[in-house]
């Protein structure tokens, strides 16, 4: 048919195309966690001299627990069977032995670590290792010095805690939480050897040393 006019009828409207709708998420998907933060050890230095590297943390670790268990098998345990066999009477006496065993300890692992570390260029836990803790400037031997400064910021908040723990009462607590915050404590100086190129703990830049191994 013709409109009455005589032109062609108009096309009817057509309606927009519609997109396709998003299809959903299979029902096994899930989003992906955010990443979380992770503590890089910084890249290491080349060694000092050579045939000289600085030592990595595992070994500097496993040299400490080989000079731990030494000490205290040889040293701490030895020493409380003999003291507390000549101080048994218990009461005053007994606490008497005990005070002696902390003092003793004490006085032991500084005499230890010193001593290795400036007449033998190294603990025996890091001699067994080939590891050599020397001054950080030159490579020489630590100084008295440096080796009881050295001593102090690694062990000393570790050797008051275990000291006080020994006393009875208020001053045995207070040593518990120094203990206790000396483990965190060591563990900051883990991490702070970490991110040093020079594998230099926070102990180790105090006392201007550094712990390297000889290379074959």
């Amino acid at each position: 048919m013709t409109e009455p006019t005589g032109g062609t009828p108009p096309l009817p409207p057509q309606e927009p195309a519609m997109e396709p709708p998003l299809s959903a998420p299979p029902s096994s998907w899930t989003a992906p966690a955010p990443a979380a933060p992770q503590v890089q050890a910084a890249a290491v230095e080349a060694g000092p001299a050579p045939g000289v590297a600085y030592a990595d943390t595992v070994n500097r670790v496993v040299a400490y627990i080989l000079d731990a268990i030494l000490f205290f098998v040889v040293g701490v345990l030895l020493l409380s069977i003999i003291v507390l066999a000549i101080f048994s009477g218990g009461g005053v006496i007994a606490l008497i032995g005990t005070v002696i065993i902390a003092v003793l300890s004490l006085l032991g692992s500084a005499v230890y670590f010193i001593y290795t570390w400036t007449h033998m260029r190294g603990s025996l836990g890091q001699r067994a290792l080939g590891l050599e803790t020397v001054n950080a400037a030159d490579g020489a031997t630590l100084t008295q010095n440096q080796a009881i400064k050295r001593w102090a910021y690694m062990f000393g908040p570790t050797a008051l805690g275990a000291a006080l723990g020994y006393a009875p009462g208020a001053l045995g607590a207070i040593g518990s939480i120094i203990g206790l915050l000396a483990f965190f404590y060591q563990i900051y100086l883990l991490y702070s050897v970490t991110q040093s190129t020079k594998r230099q703990g926070y102990h180790d830049v105090q006392a201007g040393t550094v712990v390297v191994k000889r290379i074959r």
